[in-house]
């Protein structure tokens, strides 16, 4: 039997007084193996000595959310049909005021009685991407199509980056691996907020810093199906707020199963 994964990122959030005894529990439910987000999944909270303190439906990016008092020591617990469930061990949250978990859930095999097809329907999108095409045809942001990358066939994603208004390179030139933020974040102590796949990845680290992260580093332009670039906390759709979206957000969604 494989051992059961979850995965446990503190972050340090600066909240108002009234909410020193709260901890905000931030997650996500995704498939082991591919670290796609499972949808729908139904995510509980639980006490030490197994009591429900909450429960949730994740959306249909595996996203989930609770609020609990801060000194209590709790475990998530997560399931879907069609997987294996899973419970993280007990998480303590000492001084922290956010946390972002994910847990890892493993396929679980499904005995099927023999199919025979006998029609075929049109093939499904892949959901994760609606949210962007939707978005597209608002044009509240800025938008890099697949079809633009493929004409500019840029070396790195970066590249790509480089003639929006607004969008900041540093520590590169043309070819290499630059830092990419926002003008506007130059002078906040908050770093542009990228996400792949709808979710953050570059969050502040364990000392309230932001990090350097390098896009390049986790996305070519092959995988790329389409970027969204948000320069304003007016603009930023209301998947992609959190505390630093006034420095800006990039949000890039990749191909897996999305249109050819």
């Amino acid at each position: 039997m494989r051992p059961r994964h979850f995965f446990l990122l503190v972050l340090p959030l600066l909240l108002p007084d009234l909410a020193w005894a709260q901890v905000r529990i931030v997650g996500r439910v995704i498939e082991d193996k591919s670290a796609l987000p499972i949808g729908f999944a139904d995510v509980t909270i639980r006490s030490p000595g197994g009591a429900t303190l909450g429960q949730v439906e994740a959306d249909e990016f595996g996203n989930f959310e609770f609020t609990v008092r801060r000194g209590y020591g709790v475990r998530i617990h997560a399931a879907r049909i069609g997987y294996k469930e899973n419970t993280t061990p007990l998480l303590y949250f000492d001084e922290h005021r956010l946390l972002q978990v994910e847990v890892r859930l493993d396929p679980e095999a499904i005995l099927l009685a023999p199919l025979e097809i006998v029609a075929w329907s049109e093939v499904i999108d892949n959901a994760m991407l609606e949210g962007y095409w939707r978005r597209v045809e608002s044009g509240l942001g800025i938008y890099i199509t697949r079809e633009q990358v493929e004409a500019r066939n840029p070396g790195f994603v970066s590249d790509l980056l480089r003639e929006v208004p607004g969008v900041q390179m540093s520590g590169g030139t043309v070819g290499a691996r630059p830092s990419v933020r926002m003008v506007r974040a130059s002078n906040r102590n908050c770093a542009t907020q990228i996400f792949v796949d709808g979710f953050l990845v570059n969050p502040r680290d364990i000392t309230g810093e932001p990090e350097d992260f390098r896009i390049d580093d986790m996305v070519s332009p092959a995988s790329v199906e389409g970027i969204e670039v948000y320069r304003g906390l007016s603009t930023v759709p209301p998947e992609f707020l959190n505390p630093d979206a006034a420095c800006g957000v990039i949000a890039i969604w990749t191909r897996r199963g999305g249109r050819s």
